[in-house]
């Protein structure tokens, strides 16, 4: 299987980042919203380490695979970035970044007390490349006020599949006003794709026993556990209409918006669904439940999250590594994270007490990284465009997956 390599542009390889930093300086390229507490930290490290300086750089999530790749292509690097669990191997792939879990153990990094998961995402031809220090996973999210108007026990959610497709159909009418309300919020179209619709609908898939890729990267997106799954999915919407008009429009903020306003009874989402409803209307009615998932199985989501990842050509890759390794700190992380610690032990933290999110912290021992492979991303997008397919109507489930099982098999053969 031949590989797929990571391009950018001649001319992007030319640009020069400010980011290279002198010899005792370590540029760390954060995140715009956890500027204040990284510079904090930095703080912190420079007492423990007299000498040594940190430029802390803050980046947005929108473009920074290419700003990373980009700065890797130049050789002009900073020494530290956060970056989104799922980009860490194809960066990894490009041998752009530095192997670092046996740096990090000499550190006294404990890789025993990651969730295995998130260790996963950063695992590629058996090293290390990352360390990750954020978690998360999609929850089941209801109205607590659109249950009891449907004749609903408000403190208990559906479990089984069986169970949300009954609750579903109860839910799905009008209110009392006459404004309509759908039983559950479907992705499948807005421009933030094919992430939103992978995150909600692979999850089906997984919790039948199938999925896109199996455990040995053979292509299963058209097995009969796959379609089955897939078909619930598309038939929420397509065969009985617990999905809004919408579907082919909404991404996840257009169903978070959907569900505020009551007109969606029940969505996935994460811990920041959760907290933006809120901020929206502080008097929301809302719970929080395990996904369901079919009679006797499990619920399964995708595992989201942040990793640090130091690249090959940084300048100071010792102290990268022992300013990650200062990071590794549960009660560190506690703070870092916006969701919850890679570190299990700091999920016993009393910033992670709150039984809102309790549902959210259970989902992440049933979540799951996301295929490991260079080719995912291409897969992903092929994917997503045969899942519109089915639901618009113009193929079955079965169609639909048998087409991108092919075009996903020609991808890998190449």
């Amino acid at each position: 299987m031949r590989k797929t390599l990571l391009r950018i542009t001649s001319l992007a390889a030319l640009v020069m980042w400010p980011s290279m930093g002198s010899a005792q300086e370590l540029v760390w390229w954060t995140m715009s919203w956890n500027e204040a507490n990284a510079r904090a930290f930095a703080d912190e490290f420079i007492a423990e380490n007299p000498g040594v300086t940190v430029r802390i750089e803050p980046n947005v999530a929108g473009g920074l695979q290419s700003r990373v790749l980009i700065a890797i292509q130049s050789g002009n690097t900073p020494d530290l970035i956060d970056i989104q669990n799922g980009v860490n191997i194809p960066l990894a792939e490009t041998g752009g970044l530095a192997a670092i879990g046996d740096a990090l153990a000499s550190e006294g990094v404990d890789f025993e007390d990651f969730l295995p998961a998130a260790v996963e995402t950063a695992t590629y031809n058996g090293q290390v490349y990352g360390m990750p220090f954020q978690v998360e996973a999609h929850a089941f999210l209801y109205n607590k006020a659109a249950y009891r108007d449907a004749g609903l026990d408000p403190e208990t959610p559906p479990t089984t599949w069986k169970e949300f497709l009954e609750f579903s159909e109860a839910l799905t009418g009008s209110w009392s006003n006459g404004s309509p309300r759908y039983g559950y919020g479907v992705s499948g179209g807005g421009p933030d794709q094919p992430g939103n619709s992978l995150f909600r609908s692979l999850p089906f898939l997984w919790m039948n026993g199938g999925g896109i890729l199996g455990p040995d990267n053979e292509v299963i997106v058209n097995s009969p556990a796959s379609v089955e799954g897939l078909k619930l999915y598309v038939d929420l919407f397509t065969e009985y209409g617990y999905a809004p008009p919408s579907t082919l429009e909404n991404d996840s903020n257009a169903l978070r918006r959907l569900f505020s306003v009551g007109n969606v009874a029940q969505i996935p989402g994460a811990t920041s669904d959760v907290q933006r409803v809120l901020e929206a209307d502080p008097d929301f009615e809302i719970g929080v439940g395990l996904l369901p998932h079919p009679e006797g199985g499990e619920p399964a989501a995708i595992l989201g999250g942040w990793n640090f990842v130091i690249p090959e050509a940084a300048r100071n890759k010792e102290l990268a590594v022992k300013l990650a390794a200062f990071m590794a700190s549960p009660e560190r992380q506690a703070i870092y994270t916006t969701t919850f610690p890679a570190a299990q032990s700091g999920l016993d933290l009393p910033r992670f007490d709150d039984p809102l999110f309790a549902a959210h912290k259970e989902m992440l021992g049933f979540a799951r990284p996301q295929p490991t492979i260079p080719e995912w991303s291409q897969i992903t997008r092929i994917y997503y465009t045969h899942l519109q397919e089915a639901l618009l109507g113009s193929m079955s489930a079965q169609q639909s997956m048998d087409a991108a099982a092919a075009e996903i098999t020609a991808l890998l053969s190449n």
